[in-house]
């Protein structure tokens, strides 16, 4: 594992309830909905990539979808399991992940690749386009900015986490350079979108697809 990852993910594992409570009420409905409605039909299994506690994947389950959890945090795929015991959850990098080729309708991957430099998260951006079905979906989502730092984001942790922001234009370019076509890259603030008590921070949510 990269170091700057091994660092995060020991913050993560030091703040797994605050993360929990910061963002259990963080329901990403319209993504959900449009994700989904995205999938080829009939649609196949999706592949929640970097799940946490497995908030949206119980939420995809809640839609009829047929979905995996994976999560590089034993913590996390732990309290997932508690949490919801029908789902399947698995500890597994995104960046390597132990699923066949074409295996799965859609990727949903919340504010995980974030947390990984340019060449990881393509990486990561090939490993999803491998295992997607053709006509395949993705939803990945991104913090809005320049550059990338390693720091203590209070809201959600007590120890420093690496963080790499992204432009829509930078998003755009990871997605087609690995394949994925219909690129479509929105922004959403948070304090916006959730209420008072919520970051006034913009994040960058993508969609697209894999080729037929």
């Amino acid at each position: 594992m990269f170091d700057y990852l091994s660092r995060t993910l020991a913050a993560y594992e030091h703040s797994l309830t605050k993360y929990e409570t910061a963002t259990r009420g963080m329901i990403p409905d319209r993504e959900l909905d449009e994700f989904t409605a995205m999938l080829p039909r009939p649609a196949g299994p999706v592949l929640d990539a970097g799940c946490a506690f497995g908030r949206d994947t119980a939420l995809l389950a809640e839609r009829g979808v047929a979905v995996t959890g994976v999560d590089l945090s034993d913590s996390f795929v732990a309290r997932a399991r508690e949490l919801h015991p029908g789902i399947a959850f698995r500890r597994m990098d995104v960046c390597a992940l132990d699923f066949p080729d074409g295996g799965f309708a859609g990727v949903w991957s919340q504010a995980t690749l974030l947390h990984l430099k340019d060449e990881h998260v393509r990486r990561a951006l090939t490993e999803f386009h491998r295992v997607l079905q053709p006509g395949g979906a993705l939803f990945v989502s991104f913090k809005e900015g320049e550059g990338e730092e390693e720091i203590v984001e209070a809201f959600s942790a007590d120890a420093a986490r690496f963080f790499r922001y992204q432009t829509a234009d930078r998003v755009a370019r990871l997605l087609t350079d690995v394949g994925f076509v219909g690129c479509d890259v929105r922004t959403v603030n948070e304090r916006e979108r959730y209420g008072a008590g919520h970051r006034d921070l913009d994040w960058l949510t993508a969609y697209a697809h894999k080729a037929r």
